[in-house]
């Protein structure tokens, strides 16, 4: 709660500093926003690279979660099915 406050504090200081620049600082902050940007997106892509084991992994565990449901409703439908052709 306290520490939502003080971002948004943060946030409106910056919006109030940002508006009380001058257009040809503006422009250079932009600039330098958007290649800040762009280095943390390309940091943030070399970071993660997934090895086909990893992916296995991960199939393995959505398969683990999703299975049991799908063989609860097929006995489900199977049941409706015998009992009615019974």
């Amino acid at each position: 709660m306290f520490f939502n406050n003080r971002r948004r504090l943060e946030e409106d200081l910056e919006r109030i500093r940002q508006a009380n620049l001058p257009p040809e600082a503006l422009e250079a902050e932009e600039e330098r926003r958007r290649l800040q940007k762009e280095t943390q997106e390309a940091a943030g892509q070399d970071k993660i690279k997934l090895t086909a084991k990893d992916v296995l992994a991960m199939t393995i565990a959505i398969l683990s979660i999703i299975v049991p449901y799908v063989l609860v409703i097929f006995a489900g439908i199977a049941l409706v099915l015998f009992l009615f052709l019974r």
